[in-house]
């Protein structure tokens, strides 16, 4: 299957990221248990690239890079539809029970609470859960929908079409 001979642990994130270290890997798609609901199909991997630095304010910080090929359903048609996954995130890192002040800053990055070890793919798996879209949906003709999602756009085909002609011109009382 895969060669996921990569240790997936950081042992100490603080110095890690200190020390400006860099761990790279894959993470099999099926070992996400979180992710395989929003999911067509759990086959696959993606590739990650973690690396240590410290801020402006010389915080300790985590730069993630994710990419892979996920399946997701198109939301129209519920067909497998390929989505290319392209993440770069950064997380600054925090003691347990000890988020700063200012950890709801929006022009800050996020926050994570990160012990003695960090568990790579569970963070690899977040930051996917966290940047993925809501709803997916093919091209309108690309799309396997009876309508190719036309009815989504107001088409004569809609079923909402006929609701219009109920009401006369200026009518404003809807009983």
């Amino acid at each position: 299957m895969f060669g996921l001979a990569v240790v997936h642990y950081i042992e100490d994130p603080f110095d890690f990221a200190r020390a400006a270290g860099r761990r790279n890997g894959e993470v099999a798609i099926a070992a996400m248990r979180r992710l395989a609901d929003r999911l067509s199909e759990t086959t696959g991997a993606v590739s990650f690239v973690v690396n240590g630095s410290c801020d402006q304010r010389q915080r300790p910080m985590l730069q993630l890079e994710v990419s892979g090929e996920l399946q997701l359903r198109c939301a129209r048609c519920l067909a497998p539809m390929n989505y290319h996954l392209s993440l770069n995130a950064r997380v600054l890192l925090a003691h347990p029970g000890a988020l700063p002040q200012d950890h709801y800053d929006p022009e800050s990055p996020e926050w994570i609470e990160a012990g003695r070890d960090l568990d790579l793919m569970e963070l690899v798996e977040d930051e996917i859960l966290l940047g993925m879209p809501f709803s997916v949906w093919h091209e309108q003709e690309e799309c396997g929908s009876p309508e190719g999602g036309a009815a989504r756009k107001g088409s004569k085909n809609s079923p909402f079409v006929g609701l219009a002609t109920l009401l006369e011109p200026g009518q404003t009382d809807k009983r």
